[in-house]
């Protein structure tokens, strides 16, 4: 018999009758409680056998006890086991989980955080959990899972969030999940887990509180252990000092044997040596000073005395030297490496391995090949710890930053976060500077892997080291309110801002005030809207102003009464006082103050006019970055270079953007891969590839609002999306967000979709409050600003309006509208320019410019900006536009998906083909003002596919066939006859030609025998299958169901077991098809989109054919169909078919 079987007959009859069940139907969660060395570990671990004996795949990971521990540490060896169980099959479960494990599974996988109890959930959290969730799903559809997480207490709250998430999300399928905490620990008021824990309690299908063994279970295990039946006063002795906790009983057993009795003992005798410490009772053993947070230290008393005093009796054996290197691996950490150990010992390699093949034998420590080793149990390196005075622990502690500076190996095979607790924990041992230095430098990496709770820690016992010198503690507290602000805490972030500001003033370093200045004036930028830079920001630029710019510079301007004083704008400060600060970073060689200076240039003068500075800004921030090692600085500076390049007109910035891409990848930054997805994004809608956009936005989904710097701007560029594709209604619903989360000019994007829309009224009030305000707009929005100008103009005609427009675009003709850094791409300056020609009356120039800015649209691969300039010069040219245009127009649009900029049919003057008249197949900017050559200009997005020439439309056919005659169609149109094999695209295309004129259902065309009812079903909006009162009413019903099972097994009644096992597998079957992977809620919504893309597919497949066999029908089809959610064959020229 095992230990872990030993007076555990209940829960371990609990467990197999919960694994059976997952093997059979569905799982659930199951958590194991109990204080330290109860047996928790030993119990799962029986359970993880009886798993594998019904062909369950195992998978278990085990929380680790330190301020280094990664985030999600005991999933990401979850995953890591996964992985290897399923070999070749991971590819097909990753893509599954939507590529997204990466984030784990990474060469930088330290998500570790550190939140108090009342932490905010993780910003990114929902795609992460999702993905996790699905690929456990995905496995389980082979086999069972078995998913094991030790040591819960020790976790981050993420862990513990993601094994909720995956409980409410994964019960109904065959995996099992298992939990194993200690509640003593956890219920504790001020445990940072407590409301996540016990909350999970209410949710698990079993919880077992695993207590002290009585009695009987003592003498087992005592007699395990020591090979012999054991008196009845030693059982009582034991039974009494140890509450029947086996760990403790173990380590009692341990000491006695190592002391050598004889068993049994003799009558009236106690264990060996144990003395008065032995009843004194057995507490948590928990060890503040290493896995509580940096600073606080292990107490006496912190570990429960029997514990203390056993693991003291099987040290005393051993020499001194060995248990003084225990000593120092303890402060290591659970697990450490011999020649790290031995370095920071100063104790020669062979010689260290000597010493710990004695802690081995004693069973103190685990070898685990390779020169690495862990504690047997935790509670001995707690105790080993807790005999260090504090001098002594700081000591150890300074020893192993010091290892790391002196050996780039060991340096490399620390985690930042661990070297920068050892450095804080190291006292004055480690010079403050240092300290200040690592724990800044492992805050940045947080902040780059997203974890703010634990970037904001870092911060915080800096700025603890740092109190004593204001220069520093500015910078500190700069860096904490950018990382609270990102975090969604404002107000904390403005308090340690107008901290930063007192301490640069305290300091008297004129250079540090400017930075403060400056910092403080982006956050009014970003975030104070109308009511310009507050009173705080004002006052310390004109400090900084007064004292970096000299007096003969400053600007003056002619009065009545002689030159005057102008006060500079707090814009013109701010940009003066970065380039002064460049200056003084250049001349001195600080490179930390010259990248801030030239990432607040580069910041400070976006808009129109600027980008050429603004590129060659990023060269210098790469060379800094490169230099220095700043792989954020390096990465801002790829993405703005793309940015920098679109705004020029310049080609270039395709490729630039798959170089920042790539660099993305190789650095494995999580803040920078949601970049690259929100750049992706950018990219994809520009070039026409709205499908491919909408994904990679979708990353963002479950972003709370409140982080500006995620949620806000993925609102925002869906937004622009939605307005680009003619999506007005939901671009609306993408307005109402943003201004609920406090968008700093509302009037902008109300304008914008306004005038988009049609709503001129509405979009000349919302330019004309802005207009008012008495504070110019700040410079990232001037772009925007500039185009909803010219919309306003346009649409109102007033003289004044246009010209004022017409004036502030002409300047940058050529160039394109780019806002928001970034994130807002409006189009060619020479569109808007152009409808402002347009409206003013100047044809020839509106000509002029469309043309141009068509031209630069095809250039830059702009599809639908292409599509755009093609509609408003159709429109400016009427009778006038050469032959093709329209048609060409129409059958670009309808590809993109932008039929809202098509003419209506009676408007349609460009020659489109219908009227059989002769021309060129194409047209393209180079045709449309006399001046140029014919050449075809079909916007070419990446990854779209070719353009064909446009074909004149035939004329009327009455004899135009489509028809099936058993496994072969016979086309005949223009002429020509073709017979093409069965397939279900031609099904379509004749079900369309049938209903000329009139919109299909895509539903229908998939399911064409289905009916009227089929057509609703399917073609429902996105309401759930099930909604959350269904599905507990199924699981309240599942878990009577299985009562009533084991009740009909018990008796015997094996018909009444299979009834209800029946309609159990009816039940689970029903929610699997409610539910998508990883128990996502499955949306009647989706099979309108299901039918849409499948059915789009098998008509473009059907039409690449049909260009090989049957040309002519192939580009009248093209011209006349579209297709989506409903689908229409509307030809130009009526055609007579024989269906």
């Amino acid at each position: 018999m095992t230990t872990a079987l030993i007076g555990r007959a209940h829960p371990i009859a609990v467990l197999r009758t919960e694994i059976g069940r997952a093997s059979d139907s569905h799982g659930g969660l199951v958590l194991v409680t109990g204080e330290a060395g109860i047996g928790k570990t030993s119990l799962v671990t029986e359970a993880a056998r009886e798993a594998r004996r019904h062909d369950a795949l195992v998978l278990s990971g085990t929380c680790w006890d330190s301020d280094s521990a990664p985030g999600y540490w005991p999933w990401v060896q979850i995953l890591r086991a996964l992985r290897r169980a399923v070999g070749g099959e991971w590819d097909a479960v990753e893509a599954a989980a939507g590529g997204r494990l990466g984030a784990l599974l990474g060469e930088d996988p330290g998500l570790r955080t550190l939140a108090p109890a009342d932490a905010q959930e993780p910003t990114d959290a929902f795609p992460l959990y999702d993905a996790v969730t699905t690929a456990l799903v995905t496995a389980a559809q082979r086999r069972p899972l078995v998913v094991v997480l030790d040591d819960l207490h020790w976790a981050d709250p993420a862990t513990v969030r993601l094994l909720a998430f995956a409980a409410q999300h994964t019960w109904y399928e065959r995996i099992l999940l298992i939990g194993a905490y200690r509640d003593a620990e956890v219920e504790a008021p001020e445990h940072p887990l407590r409301p996540l824990l016990l909350p999970l309690a209410s949710r698990a299908s079993a919880t077992l509180r695993l207590t002290g063994l009585d009695r009987d279970g003592v003498a087992a295990l005592i007699a395990l252990f020591a090979g012999g039946e054991p008196e009845d006063k030693l059982v009582d002795e034991v039974h009494r000092s140890s509450g029947g906790n086996p760990f403790f009983i173990e380590q009692t057993v341990r000491n006695w044997l190592g002391d050598g009795p004889d068993l049994p003992a003799p009558p009236g005798s106690t264990l060996a040596g144990s003395g008065p410490g032995i009843g004194s009772g057995i507490g948590t053993g928990a060890a503040v000073g290493i896995g509580g947070p940096p600073g606080a230290t292990v107490t006496p008393g912190s570990i429960a005395p029997g514990v203390r005093e056993a693991v003291r009796r099987r040290l005393a054996p051993l020499p001194e030297q060995v248990v003084d290197l225990l000593r120092t691996a303890s402060v290591i950490g659970p697990e450490f490496h011999r020649p790290a150990l031995a370095t920071a010992t100063g104790i020669p390699v062979p010689h260290a391995d000597r010493l710990l093949a004695r802690a081995v034998a004693a069973q103190l420590i685990v070898a685990h090949g390779g020169g690495t080793f862990t504690f047997a149990h935790d509670l001995v390196r707690e105790t080993l710890y807790e005999e260090l005075d504090e001098r002594q622990r700081q000591v150890r502690h300074a020893a192993v930053v010091r290892l790391a500076d002196d050996c780039t190996g060991v340096r490399e095979g620390i985690v930042l976060t661990e070297l920068s607790r050892h450095a804080y924990l190291a006292g004055e041992q480690i010079p403050a500077e240092q300290r200040i230095s690592l724990l800044v430098a492992a805050g940045g990496d947080a902040s780059g892997r997203l974890a703010t709770e634990e970037a904001v820690g870092h911060y915080r016992r800096a700025l603890e080291i740092a109190s004593g010198d204001p220069g520093p503690y500015a910078l500190i507290c700069l860096n904490l309110a950018t990382e609270l602000r990102q975090g969604g805490d404002p107000a904390r972030s403005w308090r340690m801002l107008e901290r930063a500001a007192d301490h640069a003033r305290l300091a008297g370093d004129t250079a540090l005030i400017a930075r403060v200045a400056i910092t403080l004036h982006q956050y009014d930028s970003g975030a104070a809207g109308p009511l310009g830079a507050s009173r705080l920001t004002l006052t310390l630029l004109r400090e900084a102003y007064a004292a970096l710019v000299p007096a003969p510079e400053a600007r003056t301007e002619t009065a009545a009464g002689g030159p005057a004083p102008v006060s500079p704008s707090s814009e013109e400060m701010a940009h003066e006082l970065a380039l002064r600060l460049t200056d003084t970073a250049r001349r001195t060689g600080d490179d930390d103050l010259f990248s801030f200076a030239l990432w607040a240039r580069h910041d400070g003068i976006w808009g129109l006019g600027t980008a050429k500075e603004r590129l060659s800004l990023t060269d210098e921030m790469e060379v800094v970055a490169q230099r220095t090692r700043n792989r954020e600085m390096e990465l801002h500076a790829s993405s703005m270079r793309w940015v920098s390049l679109l705004e020029l007109g310049d080609p270039r910035y395709y490729d630039q953007h798959r170089e920042f891409a790539a660099l993305v990848e190789r650095m494995g930054m999580r803040r920078f891969e949601l970049a690259r997805a929100m750049d992706n994004s950018l990219v994809a809608a520009f070039t026409g590839r709205f499908d491919e956009a909408f994904r990679s936005l979708a990353e963002f989904g479950a972003i709370e609002c409140h982080n500006l710097s995620y949620s806000y701007v993925a609102t925002y560029i869906r937004w622009s999306m939605l307005i680009l594709r003619g999506r007005f209604d939901e671009a609306r619903a993408e307005v109402g967000r943003m201004t609920a989360t406090d968008h700093p000019f509302p009037q902008l994007v109300i304008g914008v979709t306004a005038a988009e829309s049609g709503d001129a009224p509405l979009a000349l009030r919302m330019h004309d409050e802005l207009a008012a305000l008495p504070m110019p707009l700040p410079r990232q929005y001037t772009a925007l600003w500039m185009r909803l100008s010219a919309q306003a103009a346009a649409v109102s005609g007033d003289p004044t309006r246009l010209e004022a427009a017409r004036t502030a675009l002409a300047p940058w003709s050529g160039q394109w509208i780019v806002a928001f850094y970034g994130c807002d791409l409006g189009g060619p300056v020479d569109l808007w320019l152009g409808l402002v020609e347009a409206a003013r009356g100047d044809r020839e120039a509106a000509v002029a410019t469309l043309t141009s800015a068509w031209r630069d649209a095809d250039r830059m691969r702009a599809g639908p900006w292409s599509v755009r300039a093609r509609s408003a010069l159709l429109g400016v040219l009427g009778q006038d536009a050469p032959d093709g245009l329209a048609a060409q127009l129409r059958r670009d649009a309808q590809e993109l998906g932008l039929t809202h900029l098509l003419p209506p049919p009676d408007g349609d003057r460009g020659g489109d083909g219908g009227s059989g008249a002769s021309g060129p197949a194409g047209v393209s900017p180079e045709t449309t003002g006399g001046e140029f050559s014919g050449s075809t200009a079909r916007s070419a997005a990446p990854g779209a596919p070719a353009a064909s020439p446009a074909s004149p439309a035939p004329p009327t056919s009455p004899g135009a066939r489509f028809r099936r005659d058993g496994a072969v169609w016979e086309l005949v149109f223009a002429g020509r006859s073709a017979h093409v094999p069965d397939a279900k695209g031609l099904l379509d295309l004749r079900t369309l030609l049938a209903h000329t004129g009139r919109d299909v259902p895509a539903v229908r065309l998939l399911s064409p025998d289905g009916g009227a009812a089929v057509i609703a079903a399917r073609g429902l909006g996105a309401d759930p299958v099930l909604d959350d009162r269904a599905k507990s009413r199924y699981r309240a019903r599942l878990e009577q169901l299985d009562e009533e099972i084991d009740r009909a097994t018990d008796r015997g009644d094996e018909v009444r077991a299979a009834e209800f096992a029946r309609e159990r597998k009816a039940l689970l079957d029903e929610l699997r098809t409610a539910a998508g992977l990883g128990g996502r809620t499955r949306r009647l919504g989706d099979e309108a989109e299901r039918a849409r893309k499948t059915v789009t597919a098998r008509i473009r497949d059907t039409l690449r054919r049909l260009d090989r066999l049957h040309p002519e029908l192939a580009a009248h089809l093209r011209e006349s169909l579209t297709t989506g959610l409903h689908c229409s064959y509307r030809p130009a020229t009526p055609v007579s078919w024989q269906l």
